[in-house]
């Protein structure tokens, strides 16, 4: 037990603003974890408002940490939790907005203590939506440590907290979705079944932080099912592909999102300058936000941060492999272009910039369709392979993509249709004779999936990674990594002023699994016609 009435010099300037009685509190310091208070209380119970005078001094609190007195409020705060004064009540909802823990672990305590003259004060502290969000949320909790301590208040705090999740402004933005979401936290802790269809509905609404807690731990704090059985050797969820939380940057919001693939780009990792600019994470789609409808407005969640580290630990602890599945893990990749190592997003940006410069230039739209393609962009990807076909109405690759995109989106008519003129033009065109060969041979088999209802294989990234990604993520010097390029081949008209290049790699059977890791056969992926790097 820690000795709380040793005294020390009481010569801080502060001393002379309370009675004697508080000036050891002064210089007590840092209160040990098990420090109690109960021998305090009884030795300043008559002196309650200067306690609070303590615990609200600006000057006390605005002390350094090597203070002693800077723990004062504190030791005042928690003995005024011990007596329980009722005229505590009101003064100490200031302390609601403290910038410290305080408000998350002692309050609740101090406001169990003072009881049900704290329950108006709090509830409408609640309900005011001009006050801090935190704050608000440890009203929330200093009342459900009243209805913890207090059973005469505990079914008015539940109905009040019940009746808060239905208020018209539940929804109107994410600091309202937050304190909702730590209001159904303490009503769950409080084992307020009453409180379930509110709770059920403001779930379904869409009106909670599921990241915070979700309605299955409610329904086990509840006892509604049972807990899961921590115990038990982890399994890889049922759900098929990479679950990361993302927050909205129009509205706040955080939500869980399930994708089926996710890339980390290795090049981007390795040019630190790109990384402010450019996320080496790759959601290949449009992410639509679950709350406001914005498009492509996300930055990785909390939650998703977390799930990202887990991802990347697997790579170096093998036994962690066993909490995924392969198509459930962000797939490590290093995306090159005509110009190289690039990030997707950079691509477009430079595609532009070439477009602009070059517009008749058929092969810059189809290398364009195919990054905008990849990034789910589809209308924007397939108009470009359109303005390709308008500037050369034999250009296979885009005659291919646009076979490719019709099947992908379920158009089986219209696929059939494009795969007919690619066939055509691998029998008729004046193309090298193994590029005809291998228009016809793709054709006839795409052709031949469309007639057997065979599924269609969805694009992998466009831009390959091979061994040089695999060498990069095991940390081989650049050299090693990068292969030298092809020599610069002039297009027929309007050539851009940075050759093409592609990365050497080995020669990938057909049937063998695609290099670029998205778990298909080479020939339904990077070894169709149009798939090279561009």
């Amino acid at each position: 037990m820690v000795n709380l009435f040793k005294r020390g010099p009481a010569s801080d300037r502060a001393a002379k603003r309370y009675p004697e009685a508080l000036a050891d509190l002064l210089t007590l310091g840092k209160p040990a974890e098990d420090a109690t208070y109960d021998g305090w209380a009884a030795r300043l119970k008559d002196h309650a408002l200067d306690l609070i005078r303590m615990v609200l001094d600006d000057d006390l609190n605005a002390r350094k940490e090597k203070d002693p007195a800077v723990w004062a409020p504190l030791h005042a705060l928690r003995t005024l939790g011990v007596l329980g004064p009722a005229e505590a009540a009101e003064p100490l909802l200031a302390c609601l907005a403290w910038d410290d823990e305080w408000g998350r672990t002692v309050l609740p305590e101090v406001y169990a203590g003072i009881g049900a003259p704290a329950v108006p004060l709090l509830q409408d502290y609640l309900a005011d939506a001009s006050r801090n969000e935190w704050a608000r949320i440890y009203a929330a909790d200093c009342l459900a440590a009243i209805a913890k301590a207090h059973a005469d208040v505990k079914d008015e705090i539940v109905a009040f907290l019940t009746a808060f999740l239905d208020r018209s402004a539940a929804d109107a933005n994410q600091v309202e979705e937050a304190v909702t979401t730590f209001a159904i936290y303490n009503l769950a802790h409080l084992g307020a079944r009453s409180a379930y269809d509110a709770i059920k509905r403001a779930y379904a609404e869409n009106r909670v932080d599921p990241q915070v807690i979700g309605l299955d731990d409610v329904e086990v704090d509840l006892g509604m099912r049972p807990a899961p059985d921590y115990d038990a050797a982890p399994k890889p969820p049922d759900e098929p592909g990479v679950r990361l939380s993302l927050r909205c940057k129009a509205c706040g919001r955080e939500r869980s999102y399930l994708f089926p693939k996710v890339y980390c780009d290795l090049g981007t990792v390795r040019r630190k300058e790109e990384s402010p600019k450019y996320n080496p994470i790759i959601i290949p789609q449009r992410v639509v936000c679950q709350k406001c409808g914005a498009v492509d407005q996300y930055e990785i969640g909390g939650m998703g941060q977390v799930a990202l580290l887990a991802d990347l630990l697997m790579k170096v602890e093998p036994e962690l492999e066993k909490l995924r599945r392969p198509d459930q893990r962000v797939q490590y990749t290093e995306f090159t272009t005509r110009w190289g190592s690039m990030h997707p997003l950079a691509a477009i940006e430079r595609y532009e910039r070439e477009i602009a410069r070059y517009p008749n230039d058929s092969s810059l739209h189809v290398g364009f369709g195919q990054v905008l393609r990849f990034l789910g962009r589809g209308d924007e990807a397939e108009a470009e392979q359109r303005k390709a076909l308008e500037l050369d109405p034999v250009n296979p690759e885009a005659w291919v993509n646009l076979a490719q995109m019709a099947a992908e989106r379920g158009a089986v008519a219209e696929a059939r249709e494009l795969w007919q003129k690619v066939l055509a033009l691998g029998l008729d065109s004046r193309l090298p004779v193994d590029q005809r060969e291998l228009l016809t041979a793709a054709a006839r088999e795409a052709l031949d999936d469309l007639r057997h209802g065979r599924k269609i294989e969805v694009m992998g990234p466009p831009l390959v990674h091979g061994a040089a990604a695999r060498a990069a993520l095991a940390g081989a010097p650049r050299a090693t990594r990068r292969q030298p390029a092809r020599p610069p081949v002039a297009p027929p008209a309007s050539p851009p002023p940075v050759a093409a290049t592609m990365r050497s790699a080995p020669k990938v059977g057909r049937n063998e699994p695609c290099p670029c890791g998205s778990g298909k056969k080479y020939k339904h992926c990077h070894g169709r016609p149009g798939q090279q790097p561009r």
